[in-house]
């Protein structure tokens, strides 16, 4: 996934870009980048209780990965709230899946 901007909105996503690499992406899956940014961070600091900053590079330095599976498209209110977390997985290489 990559980093896009949202024109019109302070905030932008984390979105499958597999079509600019001239690919198909049979589920592709799309997230608002703060959602994803602070799910991560607090599921890296559950897993090494830790209470530190903690950086995008740290967890990248430590094989952090979180996968978004594809979701519903539209949607109410309710999406707003926050990310639906049943559609990440998150891992860190270093250690089994959490």
């Amino acid at each position: 996934m990559y980093f896009a901007t949202r024109k019109a909105y302070a905030y932008g996503d984390y979105v499958c870009r597999a079509s600019a690499r001239g690919m198909t992406c049979t589920a592709p899956a799309a997230i608002r980048a703060s959602w994803l940014d602070e799910y991560a961070i607090d599921r890296y600091r559950e897993v090494y209780a830790t209470v530190g900053e903690v950086t995008r590079e740290r967890l990248l330095e430590d094989g952090v990965r979180v996968t978004v599976a594809k979701g519903r498209s539209g949607g109410g209110p309710e999406r707003l709230a926050g990310p639906d977390t049943s559609r990440l997985t998150f891992a860190i290489a270093r250690s089994s899946s959490i």
